[in-house]
């Protein structure tokens, strides 16, 4: 048994896998498709020039995401009608700057999971 992976030859994008008794050439193809010996998962894989490559996502971007939400949702502790107090709304202040500094202080993270998000006020 053959297991193979099918991907759009342009792009290097995973369409699809399987498992064959047969030859991969005995298999059907699109016109723009290519198939590659192995199985290789679509979250984690490419094929570039014939070859499984792991794709490199920028994690970054679920942290900007995940930091503008809390940004947004602790805007209200600035306005001047704000319930809080001068310190509390300090506290709050400290906080959201902490949060805009995430990729700074958090430089050598290599995963979403390394980073550390500053923990709300209470």
């Amino acid at each position: 048994m053959i297991s193979y992976t099918k991907y759009i030859t342009a792009t290097g994008v995973i369409v699809g896998s399987g498992v064959t008794n047969s030859q991969l050439s005995d298999i059907p193809l699109e016109n723009s498709q290519s198939i590659i010996e192995g199985v290789f998962d679509v979250e984690k894989y490419k094929i570039i020039d014939g070859e499984a490559v792991e794709q490199t996502i920028d994690f970054w971007i679920a942290v900007r995401i995940e930091r503008n939400n809390l940004l947004s949702e602790s805007d209200w502790t600035q306005m001047s009608d704000s319930p809080l107090s001068d310190s509390k709304k300090t506290e709050w202040a400290t906080y959201r700057q902490s949060l805009r500094d995430l990729p700074t202080t958090n430089s050598s993270a290599s995963s979403y999971d390394d980073v550390i998000f500053p923990s709300e006020p209470s």
